[in-house]
């Protein structure tokens, strides 16, 4: 009799720290209520076993509080505090079987941002039949340049006639032609497959001229898919020094109990995400590098074409900080030095931008660049690779 009622209050107890763990806005909340259920268990529960276990899970719980609120204390308040953004359709970019998502093909998407209840901006995008953001209509048989790569390429609260792949056509006189096939969220992962999978063999026979890529730090982290919209991305690893394809994050984590584990429990408690950060990193670090030289690999042999990297990051010239990267900047300015190895094209954005009013420059209290950025790269990408 009691050991019946001491398992239904046990499984009421469960089931309200699973709803609290999905209704409270940090897991550090529904620890709380965790450890408050466990002390209840100890007054309710009959049985010096299964109050001693109450006291336990009640302990436990209370420890993790205390840690992940002394981890929330170390860590500095993230760029963009207050800004909350939406998108309309709610699940926008799309799903998709090769990449995880994408947008769809003829479809418009608005977004809203909005600091401290202020607007910031409203902006339609609108996506073509090639699931390109649309870009200025030109002659057929113009020569092509893709532009690949994630929210700063597609151009992130600003109009389609803002983003760097339409100023690059308008400032050619609309003799060529672009497509901006980059999705907010993206890494050099989508890149590759994207390649790999052959989602790019549509312009195989075209006058491709050049393949651009806009690059941050930001994207470090989602090669090895540290953020909760790339479960359902391509997951590459390194094999004798080489990219290989293992599927989707989500798909590795299922067959790799611990590691998903440890990922699940992370995204709840940054002091466990925190352990093993800096072998993750040096991970991200060397995938990030054989991912940019696949790149420009993919790039000669289908399309015989330069692959351009416009980069916003620290290199040797930096001073300072840049941005609230977690990664040493003496590893991210190695990026930079591997790649120029490699002999990829470089543009250097702090160099177009030096002296420019900040406010101009980014879209203030989001960080995503404005027209004024843009056209400065676009002015030093028709320099490069208009003849």
């Amino acid at each position: 009799m009691a050991a019946g009622r001491n398992l239904s209050l046990a499984a009421l107890m469960l089931a309200l720290v699973a709803a609290a763990a999905l209704a409270l806005p940090s897991a550090l909340w529904a620890c709380l209520v965790a450890t408050l259920l466990g002390l209840a268990g100890v007054v309710l529960f009959r049985g010096n076993g299964w109050r001693t276990g109450a006291l336990l899970a009640a302990a436990v719980a209370l420890s993790l509080a205390l840690l992940d609120a002394f981890a929330g204390l170390l860590t500095p308040m993230a760029h963009g505090a207050g800004l909350v953004r939406t998108v309309e359709p709610r699940w926008w970019p799309q799903p998709h079987p090769v990449l995880g998502f994408r947008p769809a093909p003829d479809s418009t998407a608005v977004a809203t941002a909005t600091f401290d209840g202020q607007p910031v901006y409203q902006e339609t995008y609108h996506i073509d039949s090639e699931s390109s953001r649309v870009t200025p209509k030109v002659p057929p048989g113009a020569d092509l340049y893709l532009f690949l790569g994630d929210s700063f390429m597609f151009g992130q609260g600003i109009r389609d006639d803002e983003t760097l792949p339409w100023l690059f056509a308008e400032a050619n006189g609309n003799k060529v032609r672009t497509l901006n096939l980059s999705a907010p969220g993206n890494a050099p992962n989508h890149l590759v497959r994207a390649f790999e999978a052959g989602l790019l063999d549509r312009y195989l026979g075209q006058p491709v001229k050049g393949v651009v890529v806009w690059i941050i730090p930001a994207q470090l982290a989602r090669t090895t898919g540290d953020g909760s919209w790339l479960g359902s991305s391509p997951r590459y690893e390194l094999s004798d020094g080489k990219l290989v394809h293992t599927g989707s994050f989500t798909e590795y984590r299922l067959s790799h109990p611990i590691a998903g584990l440890k990922y699940y429990l992370g995204e709840l408690f940054p002091f466990i995400d925190a352990i093993g950060e800096k072998q993750r990193q040096e991970e991200q670090l060397r995938l990030f590098v054989a991912m940019m030289a696949q790149l420009q690999q993919y790039a000669r042999e289908k399309f015989n074409a330069p692959l351009v990297v416009v980069y916003s990051w620290p290199d040797e010239k930096s001073r300072g900080t840049h941005g609230d990267s977690v990664i040493d900047q003496s590893m991210l300015i190695d990026v930079i030095t591997q790649m120029r190895k490699l002999g990829i094209e470089l543009v250097r954005v702090d160099d177009l931008t030096s002296g420019q009013p900040v406010d101009k420059l980014l879209i203030p209290h989001d960080g995503h660049p404005t027209i004024v950025t843009n056209k400065l790269i676009v002015d030093e990408l028709k320099r490069r690779l208009i003849k």
